[in-house]
């Protein structure tokens, strides 16, 4: 599979619109959803075992991952938090610790980590695949910009914000290391994004060049609510399910073509 050709023409970097901003007042729906769907969700079994750690987002912890994470042990996976408090933003310390957390559970249950990171958890997410592919079984990223070597793509308040709790933030060394997160990872990699998505420009949250293990998929739904969004949900739990080794991309057919995407609405 090679699609890079779905994204031509989609080169505009800019701050979500204000609607999709105001927008994102939908997360009280979505975690609403959630609630109402929670036996039909726990009664998914896919999962075999292996180790998944879930990267929060910007000024979130693993509170902000616990209800997909315990929707991932329900499946069957060995869910994790990162473990290293809030995320504050892009510190090389913190991906070291990162890095030694799923170093250490890899050699614990002797098999490959699978990565899922949210918004800027997917950042370290992608950063630790391409340093680290013979740990990683694959990744998935949440709304996570992955085209940006500073926080330019980001709204302006979250960005004046990052600024402020992370004093010197802007010379950490690891700004300098963004080919980590910006190039095709070497592992298995789907990109979720939501074209609805308030916070971040979601043409930074794709893929513009896919191989053969990576894809990207369009769903519906805030920024803020990409961890307890439904459609999200499932699909990370099916990506994660498939065999070591039998990647395949998410299957369009059906209703499921109905729900999700690959391409940009407006190039569909």
């Amino acid at each position: 599979m090679n699609n890079k050709n779905n994204f031509e023409g989609v080169t505009s970097v800019s701050a979500p619109s204000i609607l999709n901003t105001a927008k994102e007042l939908r997360v009280i729906f979505e975690m609403l959803a959630m609630a109402s769907f929670r036996s039909r969700l726990n009664s998914i079994k896919c999962g075999d075992g292996h180790p998944v750690v879930v990267a929060p987002s910007f000024m979130t912890g693993d509170g902000g991952t616990a209800a997909l994470r315990t929707y991932l042990r329900r499946a069957g996976f060995a869910a994790y938090g990162w473990e290293q408090g809030r995320n504050t933003g892009l510190r090389e310390q913190v991906y070291l610790n990162f890095e030694r957390h799923i170093k250490d559970l890899a050699a614990r249950y002797g098999k490959k980590v699978s990565v899922v990171g949210w918004s800027l958890g997917g950042v370290y997410a992608r950063t630790v695949a391409n340093k680290n592919p013979d740990y990683i079984r694959q990744i998935i990223t949440l709304g996570s910009p992955i085209h940006i070597p500073d926080m330019s793509g980001v709204t302006g308040p979250v960005l004046k914000l990052y600024e402020m709790l992370n004093p010197g933030a802007m010379t950490d060394p690891m700004l300098e290391w963004g080919d980590c997160w910006r190039d095709t990872p070497k592992v298995p990699s789907t990109a979720i994004y939501s074209e609805g998505d308030g916070i971040v420009d979601w043409n930074l949250c794709v893929d513009k060049d896919l191989a053969a293990h990576t894809e990207n998929l369009r769903v519906p739904g805030s920024h803020v609510g990409l961890t307890h969004n439904l459609a999200v949900m499932y699909a990370v739990a099916e990506r994660l399910a498939q065999r070591e080794g039998h990647w395949r991309p998410f299957d369009l057919s059906g209703i499921r073509g109905r729900v999700y995407g690959r391409t940009p609405a407006a190039l569909a």
